[in-house]
């Protein structure tokens, strides 16, 4: 398998960071001496369609969560997740009643939380933040 083009990692990763600025989810600041920061991560991974064809390159920013502290940088977490029994019950009355099914893939939804705490990240240095600025 051939190693995949910079280029499409590097458009990957410009769509990211623009999806967080027409969310305005962050803004450049220095970092206050009495805060720490949290860290960040990529996480980058290849899209297939049916064929297995490419179908897309993805790149997110993550935080890694282990390097904060409760009550500090949060206060609860949340993870929405369903039981693979709950999802073939439905399937199963789906198919009884002969419903539609459809699939979306929803972009950036996590970006839609309101925080209450005030969270200073470190982006990874390809988001490009000014010198010495942080999220």
């Amino acid at each position: 398998m051939s190693c995949p083009d910079a280029a499409e990692w590097l458009a990957a990763c410009t769509e990211e960071l623009e999806t967080f600025k027409q969310m305005e989810v962050y803004e450049e600041v220095d970092q206050p001496c009495e805060r720490r920061t949290v860290s960040s991560k990529g996480i980058f991974c290849i899209k297939h369609g049916l064929e297995g064809k490419i179908q897309k390159y993805k790149a997110q920013l993550v935080t890694k969560g282990f390097t904060q502290v409760k009550e500090i940088d949060f206060n609860e977490t949340f993870a929405p997740v369903m039981k693979f029994s709950s999802l073939w019950t439905i399937l199963a009355l789906v198919t009884k009643h002969d419903f539609e099914v459809h699939q979306m893939d929803v972009k950036a939804a996590y970006l839609n939380g309101v925080l209450e705490e005030e969270i200073y990240l470190k982006p990874l240095t390809s988001f490009k933040p000014r010198d010495g600025k942080i999220w």
